[in-house]
């Protein structure tokens, strides 16, 4: 659920995160590109037309009974060895992205949006509010990428790296995201969103300009404090969730 510039931005964090092994940061910042294209690549099913179980391997509505990326693994056995350093980096940056959504999934929208009721709000509404936060973060993200990141993100290539996705597809996602970090880019988050909701973008960004429209929409329910420890605990947790992948797939960098 989180956008292609905050999973970005996570990536961007877990290269230079202390609380990571040094020899799993200097596999991924050799590996960059593919651990960025990796970040991002799951949410090409917009581009796809897959559906969210295919690419993330959870259902909404449904219970995660399974870690996804441990059920990405279960249903492509072939991708618990991965070919080359490129294609494992590639894979860490899938996991982390799949943990990352998961975390958001499980601490903020089901016990925040769906399950909890917001009195006199309809579902249409809370649907729009989960994309207000969700643009809030993507913009706070999105300023505090590096200027390496779109030249870095077009260098990766992929190499059949996926059995559920072609590299087509991954390429496409690569060009569009990186296009819109180019000095001459810009953000497509509001035209798709808008798309998603069925409504004008320019409703979506008077309503984000609009402090009390966002008091009354959003932060009445959701205080932007919530957000903050709620954005802290999935960047944890999709540290760990990276750690356990890559200990697991790499055993005696685990040990040395």
């Amino acid at each position: 659920m989180p956008t292609p510039f905050t999973h970005l931005k996570i990536a961007q964090d877990l290269l230079g995160d202390a609380a990571l092994p040094p020899l799993y940061r200097d596999l991924l910042l050799r590996q960059r590109p593919a651990f960025q294209l990796g970040s991002i690549v799951a949410d090409a099913r917009v581009a796809s037309g897959d559906g969210r179980e295919v690419t993330h391997f959870y259902a909404y509505g449904q219970p995660l009974v399974e870690r996804p990326w441990r059920a990405m693994l279960r249903l492509h056995p072939q991708l618990r060895s991965a070919r080359d350093e490129a294609h494992l980096a590639f894979l860490a940056g899938y996991v982390a992205h799949l943990a990352a959504d998961e975390a958001w999934a499980l601490k903020m929208v089901r016990p925040h949006f769906w399950s909890r009721e917001w009195q006199g709000v309809e579902r249409r509404d809370k649907f729009f509010a989960l994309h207000l936060i969700l643009t809030v973060w993507d913009e706070r993200d999105e300023r505090a990428l590096e200027d390496w990141q779109a030249v870095s993100l077009r260098r990766s290539q992929p190499q059949n790296w996926l059995p559920f996705m072609p590299d087509a597809i991954l390429c496409q996602w690569r060009d569009l995201v990186a296009g819109q970090l180019d000095p001459a880019g810009s953000s497509l988050t509001l035209e798709i969103f808008g798309q998603r909701l069925k409504m004008d973008p320019a409703l979506v960004r008077a309503a984000l300009d609009d402090p009390s429209a966002m008091q009354r929409r959003l932060w009445r329910f959701i205080p932007q404090s919530l957000l903050d420890e709620v954005t802290r605990l999935c960047y944890v947790f999709t540290r760990d969730q990276l750690a356990a992948y890559l200990t697991e797939t790499m055993p005696a960098l685990a040990s040395a």
